[in-house]
């Protein structure tokens, strides 16, 4: 189904946005809070953090050929997009805060894989972060189109950042369960 009420779609990107910048919040704030600190925080935010972006409207976009992206868009994307250095540099620090925690064990695709693959809490954290934080810049300036925005969301949760945000929601359950028995 796609969504085209504006009202409907300002008040989603809204809401998602509002837990987006939560999430980008808190990783922000990851030098000066320890490891339980960081992760209880994410634990909390990152199921609200799914389930906005389920309830984000499939927005119709048109194709990039009818409608190609202006000079200046472009610009400013790029100029908001993490470069690589800079998502290393979060990385990194994220790493390191996590120290022993960072690693975790999964199945990459539990309907067809059997084998397990190491994956990293620092990495999803940094994924995540780098996917929401251009969109909401590019909202919090005006300077994108907010079914743009909305729609690069949803496809970010749908083919890469969801995964992340479920895989690392699952190893902070467990990092923390013992903490709470």
């Amino acid at each position: 189904m796609v969504i085209r009420n504006r009202s409907n779609n300002t008040e989603a990107a809204d809401r998602f946005g509002a837990v987006a910048q939560e999430f980008c919040s808190i990783v922000d704030s990851a030098p000066k809070l320890d490891k339980i600190e960081l992760l209880t925080a994410i634990y909390v935010v990152l199921p609200r953090l799914i389930n906005e972006a389920i309830g984000l409207p499939n927005i119709e976009t048109p194709d990039e050929d009818d409608a190609p992206m202006e000079p200046e868009q472009l610009s400013v994307r790029r100029k908001v997009r993490m470069t690589d250095e800079q998502w290393g540099l979060l990385y990194n620090s994220l790493k390191e805060k996590l120290g022993d925690w960072n690693l975790y064990w999964q199945v990459f695709d539990p309907t067809t894989d059997q084998e397990a693959i190491c994956g990293s809490l620092a990495d999803d954290l940094a994924d995540i972060y780098r996917d929401l934080k251009e969109g909401l810049v590019l909202k919090d300036t005006n300077t994108g189109l907010l079914d743009d925005i909305i729609w690069e969301w949803r496809l970010g949760y749908y083919s890469h950042w969801g995964k992340h945000a479920l895989d690392a929601l699952l190893t902070i359950h467990f990092w923390l369960q013992p903490l709470r028995e």
